[in-house]
């Protein structure tokens, strides 16, 4: 709209420079009144432009700084996850340790208590021995 207004004002103005088409006295009134409404009209719009743009610049510096806080806030969440992800693969290492000392104490238990079934059955085998021949030389 400013720049039509603008090409408008253009216009009109290199219509009054032309020579023979105008003189002072024959710009009416009402051209007059026009043009004055146009260059408020423009004075209007420039004043709202220049309050955007400061506004623009205000949000501007704003989206700045918070977008500096996201960066810093970024750096250190990827810190931590990498410290996490360490302490992960540290947790991973310590849990095969621990299953492999599991794995072999339930190894070492299972043998331990085969050898114990072993050893009573033995143990039974002589007390049952031991029995039957008190039991034979009792009776004799």
């Amino acid at each position: 709209m400013i720049k039509r207004l603008a090409l408008l004002l253009s216009l009109l103005l290199f219509w009054l420079a032309l020579p023979g088409t105008c003189s002072a006295h024959q710009v009416t009134e009402e051209q007059l009144t026009r043009l004055e409404q146009i260059f408020s009209q423009l004075e209007s719009n420039n004043n709202q432009l220049l309050t955007d743009l400061e506004q623009s610049k205000t949000n501007l510096v704003e989206t700045r700084r918070k977008l500096e806080e996201y960066r810093t806030d970024l750096a250190k969440l990827q810190a931590d996850l990498l410290a996490l992800k360490s302490e992960s693969a540290q947790a991973r290492i310590e849990l095969k340790e621990a299953n492999n000392l599991l794995t072999k104490a339930n190894q070492s238990l299972a043998q331990y208590e085969k050898e114990t079934k072993a050893q009573n059955n033995s143990l039974k085998l002589q007390r049952n021995l031991c029995l039957l021949a008190a039991v034979y030389f009792a009776f004799r």
